[in-house]
C-alpha cells in the first residue's frame, strides 16, 4: 500500500508546492495586485517560496530519501500538515485581522458547491493528504 498512499501525498503536496505560485505570479490577483501594499506583496513572495520549498522538500523525502523509512514518510506528512493546516487557521481566523478568501474587487467569488474555491481544494487534497499518509503506514497484512 505504500505507493498508492505515496502518489496521493503527492498528489496533495503538488497542490500547495506548484499550483499558487503559477496562480499568484501570473494573474493581478495576489503579488501583482495593484492595491496591495509594497509589504504585503513581499510577505506574499515569501509564503510562496516557503510552501513551495516545503513541499520540494516533502517530495525529495517521499521519492528519494531511504524510500523504505517511514520517518521521511511520516515527515512529508507532518510538512504537508503543516502548510495545509496554516490556510485552514488563516482562513478561519481571517475575520479577527481583516483578512478575506477572495478579492471582492476582483468581482469574481470563484467556489464549488457553494464553497470557497480554495478552501475547496485544500480540503480535498488535506484529505488526499491525509488518506495516502495513512496508506503508507497500514502494517501489510
Amino acid at each position: 500500500m505504500r505507493i498508492p498512499g505515496k502518489i496521493l501525498m503527492t498528489l496533495a503536496m503538488a497542490v500547495f508546492t506548484f499550483i499558487p505560485p503559477i496562480a499568484d505570479l501570473a494573474t493581478d490577483t495576489h503579488v501583482f495586485h495593484p492595491g496591495w501594499l509594497p509589504h504585503a506583496r513581499v510577505h506574499t513572495v515569501w509564503l510562496l517560496g516557503l510552501s513551495s520549498s516545503i513541499g520540494l522538500l516533502a517530495l525529495y523525502l517521499l521519492w528519494f530519501r531511504d524510500e523504505e523509512s517511514l520517518f521521511n514518510v511520516n515527515l512529508a506528512g507532518v510538512l504537508g500538515t503543516f502548510v495545509y493546516g496554516s490556510f485552514f487557521l488563516s482562513a478561519l481566523s481571517a475575520n479577527f485581522y481583516g483578512g478575506a478568501l477572495s478579492d471582492p474587487q476582483g468581482g469574481i467569488e470563484q467556489s464549488i458547491m457553494g464553497m470557497n474555491l480554495n478552501v475547496f481544494t485544500f480540503s480535498m487534497a488535506s484529505i488526499a493528504l491525509g488518506a495516502g499518509w495513512m496508506m503508507c503506514n497500514r502494517k501489510p497484512i
